[in-house]
């Protein structure tokens, strides 16, 4: 699935216009921060991913499985590749590790309090990990960090716009955005 994928979700050819100008902008922020190396293809793939994940979460509130799960072998795949072009297994070990370590946290999260994350969420975490843990511990800490900040903000901004709280909880936000953005901004200050 491609950028361009995520613009038919949209109807209007504005929408579309919108969702392929992110799409453009994530993937510009990633080869200027990746650059021509041979991880570039895997993080174009998280580009591409997580801008279409996002823009679905905003859209209906879901992430399709049909979009997470085929990304956590291909991405592997793209990662393992990355490795063996620059002989950094350890990397990719790493990347493995971060993986579960995000998921399981987002699981704890997920079933310790429900309603407030779902199971899309702790999917999408996982293979943010994947990615932003191959490229280091700081890196994934700062995704993880910044992920769940703009997410507190944006909750913040909502409540303080709204005058009835009823009204605030009865939309929650989706989290899935919130999360790729703090991948984005993990890699960017790379």
């Amino acid at each position: 699935m491609t950028v361009v994928g995520a613009a038919s979700v949209f109807g209007t050819r504005r929408q579309r216009l919108g969702a392929g100008l992110i799409g453009a902008a994530v993937e510009g922020v990633v080869v200027w921060r990746v650059g021509w190396a041979p991880a570039v293809p895997a993080f174009l793939f998280l580009g591409a991913v997580g801008t279409v994940a996002s823009l679905i979460d905003l859209r209906t509130r879901r992430i399709p499985n049909a979009l997470l799960w085929p990304s956590y072998p291909l991405g592997a795949a793209l990662l393992a590749l990355a490795s063996a072009a620059g002989d950094r297994w350890g990397m990719l070990g790493r990347a493995g590790i971060a993986m579960g370590l995000v998921a399981g946290f987002y699981l704890v999260l997920a079933l310790g309090v429900p309603g407030q994350l779902g199971m899309a969420d702790v999917r999408l975490g996982g293979l943010l990990g994947l990615f932003v843990g191959w490229l280091g511990w700081p890196e994934l800490a700062a995704s993880v960090l910044a992920g769940w900040l703009l997410a507190s903000l944006a909750v913040a901004w909502g409540r303080a716009r709204r005058r009835s709280e009823d009204a605030q909880r009865s939309r929650p936000i989706p989290l899935g955005p919130y999360l790729c953005l703090g991948a984005l901004v993990a890699i960017g200050v790379r």
